[in-house]
């Protein structure tokens, strides 16, 4: 048997044993008891799970990085990953269409998706690496729209996918006193593309198209808010004040498939949700 320890998704250890013989008892969380007094953790621990199996390498990394993953079938906005971080419809209801991948959300210029809190930690330290990718189908006219949009009221926004008067696709991100823009192709209109954006402090950001890489920007130090932030998808409701510049608008049009990750995906990975 080989026993192996992996921290946030990568393999930090591992060693070869016989097979565990346990016996049964009580599983303690945060303390460790031996010899009648306890030693206990200080600091926070949050989405523990027990599994009977053990999980391949992939399983395990996306149970560390992929931070939401919504499907978008039957109007769903349940979180498919293992944070359970679900959406919330507001300022309408959204409807249902013919997806990408089996079923999509229809957004007309009015509904969008975002939380009554701030589940997103990543997103709070500057420097992160992140990752978001999904389907976009526009309709209607070419005009300033907003895909995917994360902001803190009016103190701190960033229209992170947004597309232009002209319909051409803008990947953006936030250098502390401006932004740093990555220049997509014109999306067309009533026409599925699939959209990947990545940032790292070592390569800063990469637009792909349809699983190719489309543009890059130069390196540079994503600045963050601080702490924890809401993200929006399909508008930014309103919340422009504190951007530069000014983007905005709801989306219309289907958006499918939507994933977000805490790290920087390899072009392969990219590829792979391009081409279900």
């Amino acid at each position: 048997m080989t026993q192996k320890v992996w921290l946030d998704g990568n393999l930090d250890g591992s060693h070869s044993s016989s097979d565990y013989s346990g016996l049964s008892g009580i599983t303690t969380i945060g303390a460790t008891f031996e010899l009648g007094s306890a030693a206990t953790f200080n600091g926070y621990i949050d989405n523990v799970r027990y599994e009977s199996r053990a999980k391949n390498s992939t399983e395990i990394q996306n149970d560390a990085t992929l931070q939401v993953y919504y499907s978008f079938d039957s109007s769903s906005l349940i979180d498919g990953g293992s944070n359970g971080i679900n959406g919330t419809a507001y300022s309408g209801s959204l409807s249902t269409t013919t997806g990408r991948v089996n079923q999509a959300i229809q957004f007309n210029s009015g509904p969008y998706i975002s939380y009554s809190y701030r589940p997103f930690y990543f997103l709070g330290v500057s420097g992160q690496s992140y990752t978001m990718a999904l389907w976009a189908k526009p309709t209607g006219s070419y005009r300033s729209q907003t895909l995917v949009f994360v902001g803190i009221g009016g103190s701190w926004c960033v229209h992170f996918l947004v597309t232009m008067s002209s319909g051409q696709l803008n990947a953006v991100s936030w250098m502390g006193s401006s932004n740093a823009v990555v220049n997509g192709p014109t999306l067309t209109l009533n026409t599925w593309t699939h959209i990947g954006y990545t940032y790292s402090s070592t390569n800063g950001m990469r637009l792909y198209i349809n699983g190719n890489l489309y543009s890059t920007s130069g390196v540079f130090t994503f600045s963050a808010f601080g702490s924890p932030v809401p993200i929006i998808i399909g508008g930014d409701s309103g919340l422009t004040a504190s951007c530069t510049p000014l983007y905005g608008g709801a989306f219309n049009g289907a958006l499918d498939e939507f994933y977000l990750y805490r790290r920087e995906l390899t072009a392969a990975e990219i590829w792979s949700l391009a081409n279900p």
